[in-house]
């Protein structure tokens, strides 16, 4: 069974807390942020902005951050994006929680691991 937890995402700072999620002390999201190469690191810098927009309560473009799904389950999800990469979120009390990112390049297959993390997530928080 995996052991989840949550640590403020360093780096986003405003009225909503920021946390990325752990799954037995690893980040799926810190993985993401090492494996990505240079050429993105200037998309992941906006994308970290639109963060902190998000986080102050502001108003972004639809095209950067959007409700990915309606929440059916309970908890809204979250999609920062820029041209090639996404940053995909949950909603958690007073903010947002970073599960993972990806690249528009294995966008269905990053779809695929946040769903398969989320439902473990959010079981792991019901029982």
């Amino acid at each position: 069974m995996d052991i989840f937890a949550l640590e403020k995402l360093e780096g986003v700072d405003g009225k909503q807390q920021f946390d990325k999620l752990l799954i037995n002390g690893t980040a799926p999201f810190d993985e993401f942020e090492r494996d990505i190469g240079d050429n993105y690191k200037p998309e992941l810098i906006g994308i970290y902005a639109v963060m902190n927009e998000v986080a102050n309560l502001k108003s972004v473009p639809y095209n950067k951050f959007h409700p990915y799904s309606d929440g059916k389950d309970g908890v809204r999800e979250y999609e920062f994006k820029s041209k090639h990469l996404r940053v995909y979120a949950i909603e958690q009390q007073g903010g947002k929680i970073i599960i993972i990112g990806g690249t528009k390049a294995n966008q269905r297959k990053d779809e695929a691991e946040f769903h398969r993390i989320k439902k473990l997530y959010v079981e792991s928080i019901n029982k």
